[in-house]
């Protein structure tokens, strides 16, 4: 996949916008604050049909605007050029277009562009809190599998509303609303925990070639997913259920659903030991490079179309070996957008990087 050209129009800093790209390497280069990660932001959210920095839409748009509007150009790996137009308003209502015509729901346009973004706050993947890794497995499921999109859409808006129902829960007389909600919970999250194996499975043996390229001869990396309510490996569907009983008086004290995929974690061990516990913080940054390089190579090689490369100022989070390791990774396989607060960068990433100077939400090429 390559995005030839991206027009925004009052998307944060960013009044107005309008760039064209090489399929290579993009270079953004500006001082902090300036809109270098807005720019990121905008591309990614045709991939995440949301921000990755905030949970509200409206806050994307430009403060004392009513509307922001974003429209990329891109070609398939196969040759098929399209044109995607996103409107949203500052109540939140969002409307997406593809070659003109309407789409109908958000689940149905989520990774039409597939992308993998690297922040800062990546680096904190393989040693960070279990919330970042179900972040990570459920965003590489959503892009192979097109059905887990809606899926997780679903499980989300059942836990959240057996979670008001359980605030409300009085008496026997809720034990059969009660059921119902469980059986619906149950069925959803059978079908997350299912989905998120799978994806783990494709990406183990890609992750551990990239762990062993990026990091030479050594100890072996291995991923398991853990499922929070089925420590004994039972039915997923029957251990839920079981769990779901057992912790029947502690979700009447708790007011919330105690048990469910949304506690569930993936364990990287690193030479047999617990990579969180025991890894250096050297051995982390390794594994979490690792760990999304190989979420590119799986959405490539799983959909047959290669992802568009987001890193937003990551290399200033690694050491000078480190940082030409996932250059060298990243050279003519994507199209790669980095930003940077860093002038020497450019020398960094040598003549082949399309540069643009961000200042004050203003992108310019820079020849």
């Amino acid at each position: 996949m390559f995005i030839d050209s991206i027009d925004l129009v009052n998307f944060r800093n960013i009044s107005r916008a309008s760039l064209s790209f090489s399929r290579a390497l993009n270079l953004f280069i500006g001082m902090n604050g300036q809109g270098k990660t807005n720019l990121l932001e905008a591309i990614s959210f045709f991939s995440l049909g949301r921000s990755f920095r905030s949970r509200r839409r409206e806050e994307m748009i430009t403060f004392g605007e009513d509307y922001a509007f974003l429209a990329v150009r891109a070609e398939s790996d196969n040759g098929i050029t399209f044109v995607v137009e996103v409107g949203m308003n500052a109540a939140g209502a969002v409307k997406v277009s593809v070659n003109g015509k309407r789409v109908k729901g958000m689940s149905d346009f989520v990774g039409t562009i597939p992308a993998v973004i690297f922040t800062p706050e990546d680096i904190a993947l393989a040693g960070g809190s279990p919330q970042i890794r179900r972040l990570y497995i459920d965003y590489t499921a959503a892009q192979i599998f097109p059905r887990f999109v809606r899926s997780l859409k679903r499980f989300k808006r059942i836990l959240r509303q057996r979670n008001a129902f359980l605030k409300g829960f009085e008496s026997a007389k809720d034990l059969e609303e009660k059921e119902t909600w469980d059986e619906a919970f149950i069925e959803v999250s059978t079908e997350i925990v299912e989905r998120r194996r799978e994806a783990l499975k494709k990406i183990l043996p890609r992750v551990k070639a990239i762990f062993e390229e990026l990091n030479g001869e050594g100890a072996e990396l291995n991923l398991d997913y853990i499922c929070s309510f089925n420590p004994e490996g039972l039915d997923i569907e029957a251990a839920l259920r079981i769990s779901l009983e057992s912790s029947r008086d502690a979700e009447q004290r708790k007011r919330f659903t105690v048990a469910g995929p949304q506690n569930d974690d993936i364990l990287l061990k690193l030479g047999g030991a617990e990579l969180r516990r025991y890894g250096s913080q050297g051995q982390k940054r390794i594994v979490s490079i690792a760990l999304k390089l190989a979420q590119a190579v799986t959405i490539m090689e799983e959909r047959g179309e290669r992802p568009v490369v987001l890193l937003d100022d990551i290399f200033s989070e690694l050491d000078k070996e480190k940082s030409g390791k996932l250059k060298g990774a990243l050279d003519d396989r994507y199209q790669v957008f980095v930003t940077t607060p860093r002038e020497e960068d450019r020398r960094f990433f040598g003549e082949r990087a399309l540069i643009f100077r961000v200042d004050n939400g203003t992108i310019r090429s820079s020849i």
